[in-house]
C-alpha cells in the first residue's frame, strides 16, 4: 500500500464531507438520510485509512531502528566466520579507526588498519571502511501559511459563478396620499457574480534510482516536501495574487480601511472600520514580524494594558481576536522609497472562497519511463485552484506606512 495514495483518498473523503456540510448549511437544513449515510460511510473509511497509516508508520519506525548504526564496527557474517556470527574487529583496529575519525591529522597506524598496504587483506577490514547514511531526513522549517484555514474552501468540477449582493435595499419616506397618489420611493437591491475558475501549479522532483534504493526515507520526504512547496506557492498567491491567471490575493481584493504607522491606535481604527455583523468570526492576518514590531512599540511606550497575548506554542490574540500568521504578508521596511506592510482584519470565510478543481488533495504522478535511460524517476505534484473575493466588506486592509 502506498501512503501517498491513502492520504490522497483521505483528502478526497474529507472534501466530500465538507461539501455536504456546506450545502446543508447554505440550505439551512439537516442532512438527508442519504447524505447522513454517505457522511458516516466516509467517516468509517477515513478511520480505516488512519489505522492503516498508523500501522505503516509503526513498521517504518521499526525498520529504521533496525538500520541504526552500531557503536562498534564489525564484519558481516561470512562462510568462514565461526557459527556464521558477526566477526568483530581487533581492539587495535577499533581504537585506530575511531581515533582517525576524531583527528585525521594523527594518521592511521598501518599495523592496526592495514589500509595503505596494497597486499593486505584480513579480518581487520582490509581496504574497506564502512559508510552509512542516517535513515531520517530532517526537513527545513515550513513557511507560515493561513489562507486555507481562514477562507471557505470548496471543491469544483468547472468554472462556477458565485452570486453576491452588490448594493443594499434603500428605504425612503413616502408622501401621504390624500389629494394625489404618491408612489413609494427607495431603491431595490442589486446583485452581481464573480467567477471561480482554476489555475494549475506544481513542481517536478527528480530522484536517481540509486538514491531511491539507498535512502529509505526519501520517498516519504519527497512527497511531504512537494506538499510544503505547493502550500508556500499557494499562500503567496492567496495573499499577493493579481487575479489574472492566478488567484485574487487578499491585498488586491480586501477593502482598504486606513493607511497609518503601526500602533495600537491605528489597529483600533482598523477594527472600527469592520461592520459589527462580521465580528463573531473576525480574526487578524499578518506577518509574525509585524506583531513583534507592535509588541515592541507597546513596550517602548510603556503601555501596560495587555492587548497582545502570546502562548508557548506561538499562538496569539490581539484585542481579544485570534491572530493568524502568513510569511507572505508584507512587512514595513524603512528606505527610499520605504516598503509598506499590511494588516488584515475581518471574517475571511464570509468574504473569500477558495475552489479546488477535482478535489483538495495535491495530485501526485510518478513517471518512471520519461528519464529511465538516465536512471531517474520523476515525481510530479500539482493542484488546480483559484481564490476569489465574494463579499469585499468582510475583510478590511490596513496599509502600514511606518
Amino acid at each position: 500500500m502506498n501512503p501517498t495514495l491513502l492520504n490522497t483518498r483521505k483528502s478526497e473523503l474529507l472534501a466530500q464531507q465538507e461539501l455536504v456540510l456546506n450545502q446543508a448549511q447554505e440550505a439551512h437544513a439537516k442532512l438527508t438520510d442519504v447524505q447522513e449515510q454517505a457522511f458516516q460511510s466516509a467517516t468509517a473509511e477515513i478511520k480505516d485509512i488512519d489505522q492503516t497509516l498508523s500501522r505503516m508508520d509503526a513498521i517504518a519506525k521499526s525498520k529504521a531502528q533496525i538500520q541504526e548504526p552500531t557503536s562498534n564496527p564489525f564484519i558481516a557474517p561470512t562462510a568462514k566466520a565461526k557459527n556464521n556470527a558477526k566477526v568483530g574487529f581487533s581492539d587495535d583496529y577499533i581504537a585506530g579507526f575511531w581515533n582517525y575519525l576524531r583527528d585525521p591529522s594523527k594518521g592511521i597506524t598501518m599495523a592496526a588498519m592495514g589500509e595503505n598496504a596494497p597486499t593486505y587483506v584480513g579480518t581487520d577490514g582490509g581496504y574497506l571502511v564502512p559508510q552509512r547514511t542516517d535513515p531520517t531526513i530532517p526537513a527545513l522549517a515550513v513557511n507560515e501559511c493561513s489562507a486555507r484555514k481562514l477562507s471557505q474552501v470548496i471543491v469544483t468540477d468547472m468554472d462556477i459563478k458565485l452570486p453576491f449582493q452588490a448594493t443594499k435595499t434603500v428605504a425612503a419616506a413616502k408622501a401621504e396620499s390624500r389629494t394625489s397618489n404618491n408612489p413609494f420611493a427607495g431603491t431595490p437591491p442589486s446583485f452581481n457574480t464573480v467567477t471561480l475558475s482554476a489555475y494549475m501549479a506544481g513542481v517536478q522532483v527528480q530522484a536517481t534510482w540509486e538514491l531511491l534504493q539507498d535512502v529509505g526515507a526519501l520517498e516519504s520526504f519527497i512527497t511531504a516536501d512537494i506538499n510544503r512547496g505547493m502550500f508556500n506557492y499557494e499562500e503567496n498567491a492567496f495573499v499577493n495574487g493579481s487575479g489574472t491567471g492566478i488567484a485574487l490575493g487578499y491585498l488586491n481584493g480586501a477593502t482598504t480601511a486606513n493607511s497609518a504607522a503601526l500602533g495600537i491606535n491605528s489597529i483600533l481604527d482598523l477594527t472600527g472600520d469592520l461592520k459589527q455583523a462580521y465580528y463573531a468570526n473576525a480574526s487578524f492576518l499578518l506577518n509574525r514580524q509585524t506583531l513583534i514590531a507592535l509588541f515592541k512599540a507597546q513596550i517602548a511606550a510603556s503601555q501596560f494594558q495587555t492587548y497582545i497575548t502570546y502562548d508557548a506554542a506561538g499562538s496569539a490574540r490581539l484585542l481579544g481576536y485570534p491572530v493568524f500568521f502568513s510569511s507572505s504578508m508584507p512587512t514595513f521596511a524603512a528606505g527610499s522609497p520605504p516598503t509598506t506592510g499590511a494588516v488584515l482584519f475581518g471574517d475571511f470565510a464570509a468574504g473569500w472562497v477558495i475552489g479546488d478543481r477535482g478535489g483538495s488533495g495535491i495530485q501526485a504522478k510518478v513517471l518512471d519511463q520519461v528519464s529511465a535511460v538516465n536512471g531517474v524517476t520523476v515525481i510530479l505534484g500539482y493542484r488546480r485552484t483559484d481564490q476569489r473575493c465574494r463579499i469585499q466588506e468582510a475583510v478590511q486592509l490596513m496599509t502600514v506606512t511606518g
